[in-house]
């Protein structure tokens, strides 16, 4: 799939109301229409005319890096315990271990 079928960096110009659909207007029909935008994923009820990748911002990469650094060395960034770290990176840790046990359900 290519870069401008995927619509990577919203290369096609959508409006954010296209992009990211929960729910189809009429105006947002339109436009997908009108743009040849296909659907690139669907989560749940969320359905992107957009690559996934264009939404991970340089802060969430970090983040990222950080749990895997955390996965695979088994120490936190900061010294200390759980208590002792910045809420946003437990709160973004406990996110991913969600997300974690629900690919797993998936997969069985």
């Amino acid at each position: 799939m290519d870069r401008r079928k995927r619509n990577c960096a919203n290369l096609l110009s959508l409006t954010e109301e296209a992009r990211a659909v929960e729910g189809y207007t009429e105006e947002v029909v339109e436009e997908l229409e009108k743009k040849g935008a296909e659907k690139v994923l669907v989560l749940e009820g969320l359905r992107l005319y957009e690559c996934p990748v264009s939404y991970i911002t340089e802060d969430t990469w970090e983040i990222v890096q950080m749990i895997r650094l955390l996965e695979h060395t088994g120490r936190l960034p900061l010294s200390g315990g759980w208590a002792d770290q910045p809420y946003w990176f437990v709160e973004a840790y406990g996110i991913y271990l969600e997300e974690c046990e629900r690919w797993q359900r998936i997969e069985q």
